[in-house]
């Protein structure tokens, strides 16, 4: 009677060792986790691009508005004013993505008439509290114009841009995801020359 006991318990267990109906329920445990993050992964990735993408547009988009100008203002305050509404197109380039993080440094640079690898920046504006070079008038090598960008004695419209990126998934792994920052550069010649900041003739001495 014991033996047949034991004889049926082992026939159970061998029962229990064949039977594969769980196995998709608990392997589908182990893989969600892993599936999730790579769909969300790859939308951010995907999400990533497109605003990238669009940082970089609003870059070049505002550089080429502002080459395009004669002259912007009859004062610093209306240049200020025209380049506040000039910067709008780049809010509305970055859209429907958030643009609050998004800086800009606008510069115009102008080659030593005597040694185009040097410059001085003749007006500056920043928009949305960029740190920018000031305007100076002392010629020296500067790291947002190339040695061999200018001839001797031309002018280029710099923009000097930033932004911040925050992950969707940043809050979900904090130590793992962090936020991050992409700069750009654009650069442009001026259609007239040059751009004259707040006054009608070249800028030679620095805005106030």
């Amino acid at each position: 009677m014991h033996q047949f006991g034991f004889s049926r318990l082992i026939s159970q267990f061998r029962s229990l060792l064949r039977d594969r109906s769980g196995i998709a329920a608990v392997e589908f445990a182990f893989l969600a986790p892993v599936l999730l993050l790579m769909t969300f992964g790859t939308f951010e990735i995907t999400r990533a691009l497109i605003i990238h993408k669009r940082f970089q547009k609003a870059t070049a988009m505002i550089g080429d508005l502002v080459a395009r100008e004669q002259q912007l203002g009859a004062t610093s305050t209306e240049a200020k004013n025209q380049l506040n509404a000039i910067m709008v197109a780049a809010v509305q380039a970055m859209s429907p993505y958030s643009s609050s993080t998004m800086q800009m440094g606008i510069y115009q640079f102008r080659a030593n008439s005597t040694d185009a690898t040097k410059t001085r920046i003749e007006w500056s504006y920043a928009y949305n509290s960029m740190i920018t070079q000031p305007c100076s008038l002392t010629y020296t090598a500067n790291k947002l114009v190339p040695a061999n960008l200018l001839s001797k004695g031309d002018a280029a419209i710099v923009i000097d841009a930033k932004y911040q990126f925050s992950p969707l998934l940043k809050d979900l792994l904090p130590s793992v995801i962090k936020n991050m920052t992409w700069t750009d550069t654009a650069t442009f010649a001026p259609r007239f020359g040059s751009v004259f900041y707040g006054q009608a003739t070249q800028n030679s001495v620095c805005p106030t």
